[in-house]
């Protein structure tokens, strides 16, 4: 049996490529490995995340709710504020009209002698 020496050394380069390829096989399984756990861990963030953004929104239409409350006794006092102004706009003209007519009392009173 003779041997091709070109034979031999095709049959070695093969031997070296599926070595090389077996190699990047586990580098690429590996890296894969990593990213899955690391894609495990932006997932569980992620879930903690949401559950965290669902408490705030919950919290914001909370608050909106007690703004909307808040905004109405506001405007329910501006509008008892007005009449109690109105109430004050109403006194003060009859103390002016009283002021005058105790003025004109005052000046009909005779001279003390």
């Amino acid at each position: 049996m003779t041997t091709d020496p070109g034979m031999s050394r095709r049959v070695t380069r093969l031997e070296n490529d599926t070595e090389s390829l077996y190699e990047l096989v586990t580098e690429v399984r590996t890296t894969q490995d990593e990213h899955t756990t690391r894609l495990a861990a932006v997932k569980t963030t992620l879930t903690d995340h949401t559950g965290r953004l669902s408490r705030v929104e919950r919290t914001l239409t909370d608050h909106t709710g007690h703004l909307s409350r808040v905004e109405s006794t506001l405007t329910d006092h501006t509008g008892r504020l007005s009449r109690v102004e109105s109430t004050l706009t109403d006194h003060t003209g009859r103390f002016d009209r009283i002021d005058a007519t105790l003025a004109e009392l005052v000046r009909r009173l005779p001279e003390p002698s």
